[in-house]
């Protein structure tokens, strides 16, 4: 298991970054799959909810639009919209038990994966957005790791054990070294890969790791907690040893929004 985690991992490091460094049309349609199929996964677990999928898809579609060719606000009007649509479905079998956590559950899904998702198109059409992708996406990932193999290892002091059992504060320790020194070490890459761009400083980047390296510990709890709630272990089966995309992904749909937010409210990047 561990064997194919690790080579499952490298093989979406290594297509991660030609996508991001690409940039273009695959970024869009990469970024769109991934949430289409994140969407779905909760969409799956939460079924016992009864959400209505379609409004919650049909805001994602409009919500990625505008993160790509729009603008924040036109992605905060597009998950707006998922109240209204979540609201006719809901409502066109009259009032039945059951139907404000139907709708609660159908507006969660593009509330978290959609914007987290628009926040990585938003992010890469800034001035430093390849960088800043980068950052995020690898960053995340550097800490999953290091948390991972540090909590393994070294980890006895539990974090959360009622949401997540195996997480430790040793973990998250490692997590945060790893976050930090990732991010200051893909900074410099990124900003040699663009040597006529101004690129993120190397204090930028400090302070941009700090971020994730709490922020994405938050995502993670996050999805641990409703899958606590609707009793499965993984999201999904999408990549082996990794488990669905939500799985992967959860702690940097957090991480992303923070991080563009971060970027264009106070570095102006």
């Amino acid at each position: 298991m561990l064997g194919t985690r690790v080579i499952v991992g490298f093989l979406l490091a290594v297509g991660g970054f030609f996508v991001i460094a690409r940039g273009s049309w695959i970024y869009f349609v990469v970024m769109a799959l991934l949430a289409l199929l994140a969407l779905a996964e909760f969409y799956r677990i939460t079924k016992p909810y009864r959400p209505a999928a379609l409004a919650g898809i049909i805001a994602l579609f409009f919500m990625l639009y505008f993160g790509w060719w729009g603008t924040p606000t036109g992605v905060l009007g597009a998950l707006a919209l998922t109240v209204a649509l979540s609201f006719i479905i809901v409502a066109w079998g009259g009032p039945r038990k059951g139907v404000t956590a139907r709708m609660a559950v159908t507006i969660l899904g593009p509330m978290w994966i959609g914007l987290g998702f628009a926040c990585l198109l938003l992010m890469r059409r800034l001035p430093e957005g390849m960088s800043l992708v980068l950052i995020v996406v690898f960053g995340t990932w550097a800490g999953d790791t290091f948390a991972y193999f540090v909590g393994r290892y070294f980890g006895s002091t539990p974090m959360a054990p009622r949401l997540s059992p195996k997480k430790t504060w040793e973990g998250f320790a490692g997590g945060l070294l790893g976050t930090v020194m990732g991010v200051v070490l893909i900074a410099l890459l990124a900003g040699a890969l663009r040597p006529d761009s101004p690129g993120v400083s190397s204090s930028q980047a400090l302070l941009i790791g700090l971020v994730i390296a709490i922020v994405g510990p938050v995502g993670d709890l996050f999805e641990s907690l409703i899958k606590r709630d609707v009793d499965v272990k993984d999201a999904g089966r999408f990549l082996p040893g990794h488990g669905g995309v939500l799985d992967r992904f959860d702690a940097l749909i957090f991480s992303a929004v923070a991080v563009y937010f971060l970027s264009v409210g106070f570095l102006s990047l």
